[in-house]
């Protein structure tokens, strides 16, 4: 008997990507499925198109998201599932048609493991974007460890476009709706915590959209290491080791150039460090690259990391020195 499974897609503001998406998950094979695209009052035409596509296919249903962002979505999404798994998926993602089902054979296969994801292919719509496609899938770019540079079925910390048991809200609780990032990691944080595992499945292929400019990558990154230092301090424990990296680099040219008009030795350690980002960035830019291309995703890495960075340094005097709640201006999605 098949399975059916509740996706929940949150959405605002993607008429350009939302119909693939939604297409995408219709077609999933071995499983029944059905889509609930929960969508924070988007403005740009994607709710009349949503609206097209729930009279196309009665399998889809639209759900209204007035707070606008994503953990209220998750969360809505669950709330409103009929399905026995809820497979999250993002509304650039694009699943392969066995994406889902392979899935449930691991969850059904591996009784201790309540979430699997599968492996992450970065697209991008322009030239930027694939830069900074490539620099996402680049252990340079996100770190040794991270699934979306498996190439291996693996036990990991997380996942992206996760699968779920639907039984586990009911131990684990439901999304934490004051993360506007990281919702995902602070919830397989304590699902980890209760005991159970999280599956990587390299077999299972999404495609992810890319956001195609410098700027929405920084700003991206920015959030997700503002909100890290907000799961760290709500479970008083590092989720991983090699979150430390991007801002202990920010931090160190941060005191580092002041510290070189007084000390001139520290200038020449400045150039050194700079010339071994650098030259590391360019090598493991990726295969079959020329230098030019290489350049621009050093380029993508570096808004990466010191958005990554200057974000979890500004997470941490605000959540651990003056202990305010999040800014109002770190709320908002990137669209």
């Amino acid at each position: 008997m098949s399975h059916l499974v509740s996706v929940v897609v949150p959405c605002r503001n993607e008429v350009k990507s939302i119909r693939a998406t939604v297409e995408a998950l219709l077609k999933s094979k071995n499983v029944d499925v059905e889509v609930l695209v929960v969508d924070g009052m988007s403005e740009d035409g994607t709710r009349d198109l949503l609206d097209q596509l729930c009279r196309e296919d009665a399998r889809v249903r639209c759900i209204d998201n007035p707070h606008k962002l994503t953990p209220y979505a998750f969360n809505l999404g669950v709330e409103n599932a009929l399905g026995e798994f809820v497979q999250i998926a993002g509304s650039r993602n694009v699943l392969a048609a066995d994406y889902i089902s392979l899935l449930v054979q691991a969850l059904e296969a591996n009784p201790e493991v309540a979430c699997a994801g599968g492996d992450y292919q970065h697209v991008g719509d322009s030239e930027q974007g694939r830069y900074i496609s490539l620099a996402m899938e680049s252990k340079f770019g996100v770190g040794m460890g991270n699934y979306r540079t498996m190439q291996e079925d693996a036990l990991v910390d997380t996942v992206g476009v996760p699968l779920y048991r639907r039984e586990i809200f009911k131990q684990v609780g439901m999304f934490d709706e004051r993360l506007t990032r990281n919702q995902d990691d602070d919830f397989n944080f304590r699902l980890r915590e209760k005991g159970f595992k999280i599956l990587y499945v390299h077999a299972a292929k999404t495609t992810y959209l890319v956001r195609g400019s410098l700027h929405k990558a920084y700003r991206q990154f920015m959030q997700y290491g503002y909100f890290k230092v907000y799961v760290n301090r709500k479970h008083r424990a590092l989720t991983t080791l090699r979150q430390l990296i991007p801002p202990l680099f920010v931090a160190f040219w941060g005191v580092g150039v002041p510290v070189a008009w007084l000390f001139p030795q520290m200038q020449l350690l400045l150039e050194a460090v700079a010339l071994l980002y650098i030259a590391t960035g360019l090598a493991m830019s990726g295969d079959g690259l020329k230098l030019p291309e290489r350049v621009h995703v050093l380029q993508a890495c570096v808004a990466m990391h010191f958005g990554y960075g200057f974000g979890y340094l500004l997470g941490l005097w605000d959540f651990l020195i003056v202990h305010r709640a999040p800014r109002v201006s770190l709320q908002s999605q990137t669209t």
